[in-house]
């Protein structure tokens, strides 16, 4: 899917349950969430929903909660506190997956860690994708979890928004 100037991205609200019972992702708890639970917790401010349409077809959602983040830092030995912003969920329509959905998505989950300042993005990848996960920026943080017998079946990946060369330019203009 080349065009995405069509897809529209919306908070989850009660009028949009007709639609939802219909989404499919070949995930069932994936579509259980979506069903059952992700408008109250919407509601409820517990994590945020967002529903993303191709025209008027419902194609993907995805929900973004707030995280605690405890870095270790070897060379001072402290611990850091910071947040992040958590990608809990990301499902695409089964007709609509490898498209470019996924991808779009996550270049607007980053914009908008951009918007509010968050400097991480992390995420608890299934297995199977976390491969896809990393190809689009985010990195594994425990090597066991990327073996392929990994009984969790989670892989916890992190992408960090700061960028150096950002740095760079600013004083090499500026300075």
């Amino acid at each position: 899917m080349k065009a995405m100037s069509n897809i529209f991205i919306k908070p989850i609200e009660l009028k949009d349950m007709e639609a939802i019972q219909k989404f499919d992702c070949n995930n069932t708890s994936m579509n259980n969430f979506l069903k059952k639970e992700a408008y109250y917790y919407h509601i409820a401010r517990e994590a945020s929903t967002s529903l993303v349409y191709l025209n008027s077809q419902l194609v993907a959602y995805f929900t973004l909660t707030r995280s605690e983040l405890n870095i270790e830092s070897d060379e001072f030995e402290e611990i850091t506190h910071k947040t992040s912003l958590d990608l809990a969920r990301l499902a695409v329509q089964k007709e609509y997956q490898k498209n470019g959905i996924g991808t779009y998505i996550i270049d607007e989950i980053k914009k908008i860690g951009y918007m509010i300042n968050e400097r991480f993005i992390t995420t608890d990848a299934l297995y199977e994708y976390w491969k896809w996960y990393k190809k689009r920026g985010f990195e594994y943080l425990i090597e066991d979890e990327i073996k392929s017998d990994n009984n969790r079946g989670l892989v916890y990946m992190i992408m960090d928004l700061y960028d150096e060369r950002l740095l760079d330019e600013y004083f090499d203009e500026v300075v």
